[in-house]
């Protein structure tokens, strides 16, 4: 199944006064997008600690198309493996005025114990969650 999601992007997000989106904005887009789609799942404080966060231990990206400014953007989240040790998930990045598709982008994800600073395991019940959506 396939998350979907949008947001609204701002001239400040431009690169070089191109009017063009940068890069490093649309890789925070994927990042807020997951959070989104975390809460979708349901994956709270009763399923981790506030203190436990999803981070990239790898991305991948491929652009495709320049996103102006006043466009926006539409992300498209997809969970394709999870297993104790992390998760792996595919966004795609579409025009949310136009439909053209902007970039693809691959996370491999952990869950890091930011007070302790390791990997926690995934449970049987994350895991679900996160490939259910």
């Amino acid at each position: 199944m396939t998350f979907e999601t949008e947001f609204e992007t701002r001239h400040s997000d431009c690169f070089a006064a191109t009017g063009y989106v940068h890069a490093g904005v649309l890789l925070a887009l994927t990042e807020m997008a997951y959070a989104r789609f975390e809460s979708h799942c349901g994956i709270d404080a009763g399923h981790k600690p506030e203190h436990v966060y999803a981070v990239q231990r790898s991305t991948a990206a491929t652009y495709f198309s320049p996103l102006r400014w006043q466009e926006g953007a539409r992300i498209r989240v997809r969970t394709t493996e999870a297993n104790d040790r992390g998760f792996d998930q595919d966004f795609e990045i579409l025009s949310a005025a136009d439909g053209r598709e902007i970039a693809r982008f691959t996370h491999r994800w952990v869950l890091l114990d930011t007070k302790a600073g390791r990997p926690v395991p995934l449970t049987d019940e994350v895991q679900r969650l996160l490939l259910q959506v």
